[in-house]
């Protein structure tokens, strides 16, 4: 109500002014008159907001394109929109924006974009708006207007493992089935729609009769690969945060690679004891994402104590393990107990001016190691630290 004021101060100095100089008293009808037309237009109000997100599901670094619409229905005055996005979410430009309506302009159009920097699943609130009288006259109006948005923001694939994931999630290649593959075990893994190709007798016509899709038993390959992925939590510790995001995307291309070639393949989580049991189900693929969205260091736990925690898991399937961490004098000790018969995948991550004495160093203690990789993730992309690690594996 600053206004107000402001117009009833000016109307009373014209008064005083005409009671002693004798200006004309019709003057001090002026302000008056602009606090009545003032006061019949309202704050803006009635808003109306559409969020546009071009995608919903998308890699780290992937760029996200917004388009807000905004409508009006009544009142004169400046209006403020401000999307409250994630820390996460890195913002191209501003996601701020402000403008002027009045009658004959009530709708209005912004963009803007982002890029994600780490994985997680993160949820957009409603625009928040604010509401400005053009005079002051009324109070503001804020609100929160909209539909909220949630982002699942996956780990970033090297280019194949983009390549083969983009053709999976489009269905473009189908499944292999395991009757063409090789003889199944006694193992059941999940009950499945009818593939062609499907012996008869893996039929479920229980399931089917539920469903009334045709449904069949998968069970588990023999002589089938097995790969199971040890990734250590303790990295975002030793190396920070954007290293250990790296890290995660190294563990879900291989884990794509090796589904697509139809391996089983496992993944366990050191420092926070999730695991994933070894499978080549369609499910798969979607069962580790999950898992590496969450990943993230929540207690002391050695390698010793993971492998203890997965032990019937690696007697059962007899897996080749990869070991993804970083390696300091504690963890080269843990890796001498383990043995040699594991492969470690040693993340280096940006050491500046030092760079050359911390790889030195590192390479220094991998010589105490049998079957080490190093991978300088902050320079080298994982495409050439996947190869690496597939000539190993051979």
């Amino acid at each position: 109500m600053r206004g107000v004021s402001f117009f009833l101060t000016l109307f009373l100095w014209f008064v005083l002014l005409s009671v002693i100089f004798g200006t004309p008293g019709k003057l001090a009808l002026f302000p008056l008159l602009i606090i009545i037309v003032g006061m019949i237009f309202d704050t803006p109000g009635g808003f109306t907001v559409e969020r546009e997100v071009t995608k919903r599901r998308v890699f780290v670094g992937e760029e996200v394109r917004v388009k807000l619409r905004v409508r009006v229905s009544k009142g004169i005055g400046i209006v403020i929109l401000k999307e409250n996005l994630p820390r996460a979410f890195e913002v191209k430009g501003s996601a701020t924006f402000h403008f002027f309506t009045y009658p004959g302009k009530r709708e209005f159009s912004f963009e803007y974009s982002f890029v994600p920097r780490r994985k997680g699943e993160y949820d957009i609130p409603k625009t928040e708006v604010f509401a400005y009288h053009f005079m002051r006259l009324h109070p503001m109006r804020w609100g929160l207007y909209g539909n909220g948005e949630k982002i699942l923001v996956i780990p970033k694939l090297s280019a194949t493992s983009r390549l083969l994931y983009k053709r999976m999630a489009h269905k473009l290649l189908p499944q292999l089935s395991l009757s063409k593959t090789g003889p199944q075990s006694t193992d059941f893994l999940e009950i499945r729609e009818y593939r062609p190709g499907d012996p008869f007798k893996a039929i479920n016509w229980k399931a089917t009769a539920r469903s009334g899709k045709l449904l069949v038993n998968e069970f588990e390959r023999e002589g089938k690969d097995t790969i199971m992925i040890f990734l250590d939590s303790r990295i975002s510790v030793l190396e920070g945060e954007k290293v250990f995001e790296k890290a995660i995307s190294l563990a879900y291309s291989l884990a794509m690679v090796h589904l697509k070639k139809g391996d089983n393949v496992g993944l366990y989580i050191i420092g926070q004891g999730k695991i994933v049991t070894p499978s080549s189900s369609a499910s798969q693929m979607q069962t580790i994402m999950k898992a590496l969205i969450g990943a993230t260091y929540a207690k002391d736990e050695t390698l010793k104590e993971g492998f203890e925690r997965a032990f019937q898991v690696l007697l059962k399937f007899k897996p080749r393990t990869i070991i993804i961490t970083s390696l300091d004098p504690r963890i080269l000790e843990e890796v001498k107990v383990l043995g040699p018969k594991f492969l470690i995948v040693d993340v280096l991550g940006d050491y500046g001016d030092v760079e050359g004495l911390v790889v030195l160093r590192r390479r220094a203690m991998g010589s105490e190691i049998r079957n080490v990789v190093h991978w300088r993730s902050c320079k080298e992309p994982v495409d050439l630290a996947m190869v690496k690690v597939e000539a190993r594996l051979r």
